[in-house]
């Protein structure tokens, strides 16, 4: 059974979790963690794109002169496609590019990434989140030079710490979100994720079988 060290933000070991090994001990599937991030990011696309056809540029419906006897090529109205301003053919429109992705994978994709990143040594898990001050400045000094974490960190709490939050949010190298919030870019993204007991404790409930 897989073990983390539970540490204060002063780096002292107080205690030791035992932790699912459903969860972090799933074997690295790197096509499962590709797939997933397609998904992710295809949700994400905007899909606002749009261009005009003929129907909706400027111009006239009357037929620009006669069939037949001019010497000249056929031609409709001036909003043709082969005119200049004229209507775009098979262009852009409006879509949506997220596909439906089975729960079941997007769970095991992340079981894959947490389970690598406890392998690597970069899961840490605190005790408690709880900070006494909003300032950037201290949450930087007790990452890096008390918990020795350099790199970009995933701050993962399991609820909303306002502290927390407030002195993230200045310093791109943190990312603060909820362990139920959390996804496999999330993950991925960071060098090391540290997270919270309570919140360790729920993504193993969650993820397990």
């Amino acid at each position: 059974m897989p073990e983390l060290a539970v540490r204060n933000w002063k780096n002292e070991t107080l205690r030791s979790l035992d932790l699912d090994p459903a969860v972090f001990d799933y074997p690295f599937k790197q096509h499962l963690i590709f797939e997933a991030v397609l998904a992710y990011r295809a949700a994400g696309r905007a899909g606002t794109h749009k261009v005009k056809n003929r129907v909706e540029v400027s111009g006239g419906t009357r037929k620009l002169w006669k069939q037949k006897h001019t010497g000249r090529a056929r031609m409709g109205d001036n909003r043709s496609p082969l005119w200049r301003h004229g209507g775009t053919v098979h262009g852009p429109v409006p879509r949506d590019y997220s596909w439906r992705f089975p729960k079941r994978m997007r769970r095991n994709a992340l079981r894959s990434a947490l389970a690598q990143k406890l392998r690597e040594g970069k899961l840490v898990c605190l005790a408690s989140f709880e900070l006494p001050s909003h300032r950037t400045r201290e949450l930087e000094r007790a990452v890096t030079q008390d918990l020795g974490i350099t790199g970009r960190t995933l701050l993962v709490p399991l609820e909303q710490e306002r502290n927390l939050d407030l002195a993230a949010r200045n310093n791109p190298r943190f990312t603060a979100v909820r362990a139920l919030g959390l996804s496999v870019v999330d993950v991925l993204n960071h060098d090391t994720v540290l997270v919270s007991e309570q919140a360790l404790r729920r993504l193993g409930e969650v993820l397990g079988p």
